[in-house]
C-alpha cells in the first residue's frame, strides 16, 4: 500500500529538472492534469519521441468525433470523446516541459486548436440540441452570447483568476470550467440544453464581477493581443 502510494505520488510530483506543476489552476483542468500527467509521462517513456504538438493534433481529432456525435445526438459518445481530447489537452503542455520542447508556436497551436474543436462541438450540439427542436435561433444567440462574454473577459479584465478558500485553486468558475461542464458534464446527463444558458449567464456574472473589483485598468489591446497570441 505504501509503496503504490510513492509510486502515485511521483507521477504527480516534480522530479529534479521538471518544472511542469503550476501553483494554482482551475478545478476542471486540476480533474484533466489527473490524466493528462500520467499520459504526458507514458508518452515521454515511450522508445519512439512524440512531439507535444502531435498530442496537440491527436486532441483536435478526438473534438471532432466529440463533434459529430453531438451532431447525431449521441451526447453521451460525444461528451466521451471530449474527454478524452480534454486529457490530451491537458497533457501536451506538461510533455513540452518535461522535454524541454516548449515554444511560441507549440502555445500558439494549442490555443486555436482549442478553438476550432470547441466551434465545430457548439455546432454539434446547437443542430441536435437547438435547430432540431425548432429553437435554432436561440440555440445561436447563447452560443453568440457566451463568445461575446469570452471576448469582454480577455479585453476588458485585467486578471480573471481570483481568491478562493483552496490555495490550489485559482477560480470556482472560468471559461475552462465553463467548457468542462458544457461539452462533457451536461452531455452526459442529457440536461444540456436547459443549463448551458445557465452556464453562460454564471460565466457573464462571473466577469461582471471581476471587471467592477479590479483595481488596476486593464490594458485593453494588449489583452486581446495575448487573446489572439499575436
Amino acid at each position: 500500500m505504501a509503496k503504490s502510494k510513492s509510486r502515485i505520488k511521483s507521477i504527480y510530483s516534480e522530479k529534479k529538472g521538471e518544472h511542469f506543476l503550476k501553483e494554482k489552476e482551475e478545478w476542471a483542468v486540476k480533474i484533466g492534469r489527473l490524466f493528462g500527467i500520467p499520459l504526458a509521462r507514458a508518452i515521454k517513456a515511450l522508445p519512439v519521441k512524440i512531439h507535444p504538438n502531435i498530442i496537440s493534433i491527436i486532441s483536435l481529432i478526438f473534438a471532432l468525433f466529440a463533434a459529430y456525435n453531438f451532431f447525431n445526438n449521441k451526447l453521451i459518445f460525444g461528451a466521451i470523446f471530449f474527454f478524452i481530447s480534454y486529457v490530451f489537452d491537458c497533457s501536451d503542455g506538461v510533455l513540452a516541459r518535461l522535454t524541454n520542447t516548449q515554444s511560441k508556436f507549440g502555445e500558439k497551436l494549442d490555443f486555436y486548436i482549442d478553438i476550432t474543436g470547441n466551434v465545430f462541438m457548439y455546432f454539434g450540439l446547437w443542430y441536435s440540441q437547438y435547430y432540431l427542436h425548432g429553437q435554432w435561433f436561440l440555440g445561436g444567440s447563447i452560443i453568440a452570447a457566451h463568445y461575446i462574454i469570452m471576448v469582454f473577459g480577455y479585453a476588458f479584465i485585467k486578471d480573471r483568476t481570483y481568491k478562493t478558500i483552496s490555495p490550489k485553486l485559482s477560480s470556482y468558475y472560468s471559461a475552462a470550467d465553463e467548457g468542462f461542464l458544457t461539452f462533457f458534464f451536461t452531455p452526459m446527463l442529457g440536461i444540456f440544453r436547459f443549463v448551458f444558458p445557465i452556464l453562460v449567464l454564471a460565466q457573464f456574472i462571473t466577469y461582471v464581477i471581476l471587471f467592477l473589483k479590479q483595481k488596476e485598468k486593464p490594458g485593453t489591446m494588449k489583452n486581446i493581443r495575448s487573446m489572439l497570441k499575436i
